[in-house]
């Protein structure tokens, strides 16, 4: 199995004022995924009595594409969102909530909005689209991946609605090499379907490290490994001496 490096991390999603959606951890059905939202993405009113912007703003969820429709209210830690003298991030108040994940969920929708004073609402939706979350290490799960020579080859199992599976590899011991490969389907066994790449050229004793892109109704996903990547061969492990000596035993045996 390819070594996942978030399993024990609780899932995060940062939603940043420069539009960017950053999940991290591990987003699982059965899970609690603390989201933090800049409120620079979302316009806002002056209130009244002093000039200060006003944020009353509420995250919608719902965890396929027609179930039921759930709302929370993002509270602002710090007690007010501060003003901000450019769009580095550092400067970001960020609102919080929190969104409890159910067993069956098939995936996580969400889409946020901001009442004005005046009762104006301002939406951040992905213009009607909304940001949908899958779960990554269940959609995609590593079989094995191998440099056998010249050849980088790959394995995997995927759920059945996943589609169109390519991986982005970088040779990273060699003169730069990098590339992307359309996986080919398999056959669908104790529901999940196989994909695979072989013969993909790399220079003899290459290390690669990988990444897969891929498609669910249409919307693109990326499964990096919490931006870490996955490597092949696998690296050999070092906090575990035990580990170490027996991965530099086989690896001095393979020649």
């Amino acid at each position: 199995m390819f070594r996942r490096t978030f399993a024990d991390n609780a899932p995060h999603i940062t939603f940043t004022g420069t539009w960017k959606q950053l999940p991290f951890g591990n987003l699982v059905p059965g899970s609690t995924v603390q989201i933090a939202y800049d409120p620079a993405r979302l316009p806002f009113e002056r209130s009244n009595y002093n000039g200060a912007p006003t944020w009353s703003i509420t995250a919608f969820y719902r965890f396929s594409p027609n179930g039921a429709i759930s709302s929370k209210r993002l509270d602002t830690p710090t007690g007010q969102v501060v003003s901000r003298f450019s769009n580095d991030p550092v400067e970001a108040t960020m609102m919080t909530t929190s969104i409890d994940i159910p067993a069956d969920a098939d995936e996580l929708i969400l889409w946020f909005m901001n009442t004005g004073r005046s009762g104006f609402q301002y939406w951040d939706s992905d213009y009607g689209l909304n940001y949908i979350f899958r779960y990554t290490s269940i959609d995609i799960q590593g079989e094995n991946a191998t440099v056998n020579g010249d050849a980088f080859e790959v394995d995997i199992t995927a759920l059945p609605v996943v589609e169109n599976i390519h991986v982005n590899f970088k040779v990273i011991n060699h003169p730069p090499l990098a590339g992307s490969v359309p996986l080919i389907p398999g056959v669908i066994t104790s529901g999940r379907r196989t994909w695979s790449a072989r013969g993909i050229a790399v220079p003899t004793g290459a290390n690669v490290w990988f990444t897969f892109i891929y498609t669910v109704d249409g919307r693109s996903f990326l499964d990096d490994n919490d931006g870490a990547g996955f490597y092949a061969p696998k690296p050999i492990p070092t906090v575990n001496p035990q580990k170490f000596l027996a991965a530099m035993a086989k690896r001095t045996a393979a020649g």
